[in-house]
């Protein structure tokens, strides 16, 4: 088998059931890149890491499962990646242009999007989210439908969860007004959603939007998938409008998630007593999220007032690169220079810089203050223009 490059060793280790958020970036940290994982798990350095995290931390790294997984990938991780293409997706990591800036918010971000459809709508320079029960009231379903016409007029992308109930209604509503409609699912594109949803699935993708998860194709949804799909949906959306929220809605974990973005929240009030709104209701109450008052005052509210459209971000090459890391310093420069060479902790910039790890961290910091790097975990990565 060839060697794996580093982004095809980021899908494969991403694919591993029990290898998530802040085990990957662990797992980066201690050995440098996807690729030195995977040939541990071979060469059985990585059993022996994962023994030391548990004497020193009081848990495993990685559980016996995890590591019997990753051992059996590591002697041929193409037939993950051969799911991946049979299944004609598209994936997007950290490491490329193209992942969508506003995932990057999260701490840790998604080590690899998995889509059907347009990768390029993920990062639409509108894109709001329509989130809200699975059990709407009629009203529910028809104001999800005038919120998502006015938006589509707006030229919003609208995000939701594909979900029966509200988000159901706010993709068909998007689909049969013309407009772009991306669809975030909680487990594998094998079983992406409610079949009832299927012929919706197929006008999505007709109408120019995608599907997409964080999830391996084969991976099937659990009780934690859904919550951590939330995330996504209100990390990839500038704005979260919430319709009919009961005390325990998925959609109250999504509001509260975009609220902890920095994103605005616009909640439709309800009924006092009426269980369909009482999640809504708690939202206004306890935290900074909007009443929904109106569709024109909606508009006001998300700032389109001045029309719009969805262009994608634009990304530099490399020659925009070397103009940019020209204009900084030379220590910011040579920080930056080794992230472009690939991921790298504080204990591997400064092996690759020669700088102490004062100097070091303050360079990240700079650098991270100008959206020129990424912080996954313990792990570095240049972010915005350097990604050319």
């Amino acid at each position: 088998m060839a060697p794996l490059t580093e982004r095809q060793a980021w899908l494969v280790l991403a694919s591993v059931k029990g290898v998530g958020d802040e085990t990957f970036g662990r797992l980066l940290s201690i050995f440098g890149s996807a690729a030195t994982v995977l040939i541990a798990a071979g060469d059985g350095r990585l059993a022996t890491a994962s023994a030391d995290w548990q004497r020193r931390q009081g848990r495993p790294l990685l559980t016996a499962p995890v590591l019997t997984e990753l051992r059996a990938i590591a002697a041929d991780g193409n037939e993950r990646l051969t799911a991946l293409s049979d299944r004609g997706l598209w994936s997007l990591t950290p490491l490329d242009a193209g992942y969508p800036g506003r995932l990057r918010d999260l701490d840790p971000p998604p080590p690899v999007v998995h889509g059907l459809g347009d990768p390029a709508i993920l990062v639409a320079r509108r894109v709001v989210a329509l989130v809200g029960t699975r059990r709407p009231t009629p009203f529910g379903r028809m104001l999800a439908g005038r919120i998502c016409g006015r938006l589509v007029e707006c030229g919003a992308v609208v995000v939701s969860g594909l979900a029966v109930g509200v988000d159901g209604a706010a993709h068909a509503a998007v689909v049969e007004r013309g407009g772009r409609t991306i669809a975030v699912i909680g487990a594998g594109h094998d079983t992406p959603g409610p079949r009832a949803h299927e012929g919706l699935r197929r006008a999505i993708l007709a109408g120019g939007g995608a599907i997409v998860g964080e999830h391996h194709p084969t991976v099937r949804a659990t009780h934690g998938t859904y919550p951590r799909r939330n995330r996504i949906i209100a990390a990839l959306a500038e704005a979260t409008i919430v319709v009919e929220a009961p005390v325990r809605s998925g959609a109250l974990i999504t509001a509260r998630h975009a609220l902890e973005l920095g994103r605005r929240v616009l909640v439709a009030p309800g009924r006092v007593g009426d269980w369909s709104t009482a999640g809504s209701l708690a939202l206004l109450r306890e935290t900074p999220a909007y009443p929904l008052t109106g569709l024109d005052e909606m508009v006001a509210d998300l700032g389109f007032l001045g029309g719009g459209d969805a262009a994608s971000a634009v990304v530099g090459g490399p020659e925009a690169r070397g103009a940019l890391l020209a204009t900084i310093g030379p220590t910011e420069r040579s920080v930056a220079e080794r992230l472009c060479l690939g991921p790298a902790g504080l204990d591997g910039l400064v092996a690759g810089t020669g700088h102490p790890p004062a100097v070091v961290a303050g360079a990240l910091t700079l650098l991270l203050m100008r959206g020129w790097a990424q912080a996954i975990g313990p792990v570095y990565l240049v972010a915005g223009p350097l990604l050319g």
